[in-house]
């Protein structure tokens, strides 16, 4: 819902937020209030809003007929270079043949739409919604000097609890004007002090949870490359007291977001593209679109804006003919056989997943070219037919007549040096020299921002495609962006040329997702290096990390969970040992640590014994029956540490599975205690254990399934918790005591008794 107070305050509901800003007597644009939806706005907005009686010492007016009124002590929507604003900018802009950067946008009117406004120009991905779903507010502001342009826009999306904001520049003057950074949202808030949390990392340790206090000075998180996520994802959150804030970014490339505390107690907030990577000259009439920022709040807490994020991407970002489905359970070559991959062991493959009860395959690297390591064929997108004779086609022809999907794995934005493209087109290369670029993993990238390439890769997607039928494509990409330099003409501006390349991306994912609505493309980077919300606009999921072990794998779960649905995170059981830690972990806990996301198994599919290939079945099983809760059902995290307790539940509670997971054992315990915060007070459960798959030993003493099995109220699960077995831990064995060991897993399933 719009609401417009006078033409001057404006306010931007949801079922349960309320946005509200309102114009200043100089034509600047005050922010008054984000937070719990307020009732009679009208009546209540003088009390509420900041009175500026008098300006602070030492500080500098704007307007010379408003003394009152120092912007760098003002809750502002946007801040920019000069006229006493000394904060970080959420737009700077330089123009004239002096390069002046101030900027005085004044108040000049307002629009409201039914639905949302698109892009019109550089394709970017936004969240979608229907007329009847959003409203949108466009507020427009005028640079007295520079002849520019500011809207900024903000959609409500009632029913998802979310408001987004972005903004767009026109240059309405006759001379060029540079662009030197723009931000998609601020948000200044009355605060001492803020509670930071930002999801930060590296490969195979991505989005770990980081938790700042910030009562003084700025702290900045940002992605310096094109890849979003690895580093520093994009979501992070800021907590004030009972409120809790979640921000996010509909965005694939370099970003930026700082927090500051002012020496006035305002929490300064700016995110969008990293204006360290930006700059862009603006041409007399053109345009310039951000990318949206996504704003969610909650009085819940930390749970309360995860809800709403996870409605949010499920029915805003999320699109196209797999939004609504259940993911297949798909079977990767990689980890099983690496680049060791040919049309026998592709046959024996299909054989066992068939029985293991998958419902696709995906060949994964090293089926291409003459790939038998990382150093070569990248960009050379034909079958080996020294490791399938056959062909690439008859392969996939077996994976469909055995009834499952056929997937393959590709890295379309790189290309090996010892290649037939690059010999052919080093011109597509980044990079002024490329035997003088950076290097790494042996590759480089080609260059996306040139419509040429674009055409190149859409063209040999839809030639493997048409020749496989091809129902999933695993899109990987592995290679940081460095040597930023592009042979196409006007491609050459450094600032430009970050952007211009994530915008030739999400174009080529837009026609490739248009041309081919029922193909699956899960999106990867190196695991998960650009899990961001751009990508989830055309990959129904996306590779959560390339780190499989389990152990490591629950920091980054809890991570990515606070964000993202578990509808979109894409993990796997491997193989043990592990291949990044070398740690040998039981099957049972490689599974169950595995299950709260898209499952697929990437292990050995051509030897499998009887007893193995049981449990793989009874796994697959047990993923299908509860699938659709595993995907869209409500997580929690209920404790993180030595001991690990997550749930997922139906959104009444009748269905809850309890993941519970020991790192290490203790000796000599007391007895535990295990409390199931969503349980449903109002119902009766019965509690029980998944079924151990393989026997647990040591030596010769082989020990009991433990009987854990109770009736038990909702109320009691809640508030007294069930009274675990004891744990043998050194002090001597009875049937019936639960025997983890270290690194092991339980899963526990808590149906309503009707």
């Amino acid at each position: 819902m719009i609401e417009i107070i006078k033409d001057r305050t404006f306010h931007i509901a949801t079922r349960n937020t309320s946005y509200i800003f309102s114009i200043l007597p100089t034509g600047h644009a005050e922010h008054i209030y984000y937070g719990k939806r307020l009732k009679n706005i009208q009546a209540s907005i003088l009390a509420i809003r900041e009175k500026h009686l008098v300006a602070p010492v030492f500080s500098v007016y704007a307007d010379r007929k408003s003394p009152n009124y120092s912007l760098n002590d003002t809750l502002l929507e946007f801040s920019t270079e000069g006229k006493g604003d000394f904060r970080i900018p959420f737009l700077s802009i330089s123009y004239g043949e002096d390069g002046i950067r101030t900027g005085n946008f004044i108040y000049s009117g307002y629009d409201v739409y039914k639905g949302i406004k698109r892009f019109t120009t550089l394709t970017q991905p936004q969240a979608v919604a229907t007329d009847s779903e959003a409203d949108t507010l466009e507020v427009q502001f005028k640079d007295k000097d520079s002849g520019l342009m500011l809207m900024l826009l903000y959609t409500s999306f009632n029913d998802s609890d979310v408001i987004t904001r972005r903004s767009i520049i026109v240059n309405q003057s006759k001379e060029a004007v540079t662009i030197r950074s723009i931000a998609s949202s601020q948000i200044d808030i009355r605060a001492d002090k803020v509670e930071l949390t930002t999801f930060q990392g590296d490969w195979a340790r991505e989005r770990f949870i980081k938790t700042h206090e910030i009562s003084d000075g700025t702290y900045m998180v940002e992605s310096r490359s094109l890849e979003s996520s690895s580093e520093a994802n994009p979501a992070f959150i800021v907590r004030r007291d009972k409120d809790t804030y979640l921000f996010n970014l509909v965005y694939s490339g370099a970003h930026r977001a700082s927090v500051s505390i002012t020496s006035h107690s305002i929490a300064h907030i700016v995110w969008g593209i990293n204006p360290d990577m930006f700059s862009w000259k603006l041409e007399s009439d053109e345009i310039f679109e951000s990318p949206e920022a996504v704003l969610i709040y909650s009085d819940k807490g930390i749970d309360g804006v995860r809800d709403i994020s996870h409605r949010f991407v499920n029915s805003n970002i999320r699109r196209g003919n797999w939004r609504d489905r259940m993911k297949p359970l798909m079977f990767n070559t990689w980890e099983g056989f690496y680049f060791d991959i040919d049309e026998n062991k592709l046959s024996a493959i299909v054989k066992n997943a068939k029985e293991m009860g998958m419902e696709g395959i995906v060949i994964d690297d090293g089926w291409f070219g003459a790939r038998n390591d990382d150093t070569s064929s990248l960009g050379d997108w034909y079958c080996d037919t020294m490791k399938f004779p056959s062909g690439l086609s008859e392969s996939a022809s077996e994976i469909h007549r055995n009834g499952m999907l056929f997937g393959i794995w590709l890295e379309p934005e790189a290309v090996s040096e010892k290649s037939e493209l690059a010999k052919k087109h080093p011109d597509w290369i980044i990079g002024k020299n490329v035997k003088e670029n950076a290097e790494g993993r042996h590759q480089q990238l080609l260059d996306l921002a040139n419509p040429d390439v674009q055409e190149w890769i859409i063209g040999t997607i839809e030639r493997i495609v048409d020749l496989t039928h091809a129902d999933y494509i695993k899109w990987d990409m592995n290679r940081r962006y460095s040597d930023i330099f592009s042979h196409k003409g006007n491609m050459r501006d450094y600032g430009s040329y970050f952007h211009k390349y994530i915008t030739g991306l999400y174009t080529i994912l837009r026609t490739l997702t248009l041309h081919f609505p029922n193909l699956y493309i899960e999106g990867c980077a190196s695991g998960g290096a650009r899990f961001d919300l751009g990508i989830l606009s055309y990959c129904p999921s996306i590779w959560t990390s390339d780190c499989s072990d389990p152990v490591e794998r629950l920091a980054i779960t809890e991570g990515t969970s606070i964000a993202y649905p578990t509808s979109v995170m894409g993990v796997s059981v491997s193989c043990s040992p592990n291949a990044h830690t070398r740690r040998e972990i039981d099957l049972d806990t490689r599974f169950e640590s595995a299950l709260f996301g898209v499952l697929s198994y990437s292990v050995n599919g051509t030897n499998i014994d009887r007893k193995t290939m049981d449990a793989y079945k009874k796994e697959c099983e047990f993923y299908k029956c509860y699938r659709s809760l595993l995907q869209f059902g409500i997580f929690r995290v209920q404790e993180s540490g030595n001991r690990r307790v997550w749930t997922i539940s139906t959104p009444d509670s009748s269905l809850i599975l309890v993941f519970y997971f020991q790192k290490e054992v203790r000796i000599n315990t007391s007895a535990e205690k295990l409390y199931i915060d969503c349980a449903n007070e109002d119902f009766d459960y019965r509690f029980y254990p998944r079924e151990r798959q393989l026997a647990e030993s040591t030596g010769s003493i082989v020990y009991n399934e433990e009987p854990e099995s109770y009736i038990v109220s909702g109320s009691a699960l809640k508030w007294a918790g069930i009274s675990l077995s004891e744990q043998f831990s050194g002090n001597g064995y009875e049937d019936g005591m639960r025997v983890l060991g270290d690194f092991k897993s339980r899963l526990y399933i808590l149906r309503r008794i009707e």
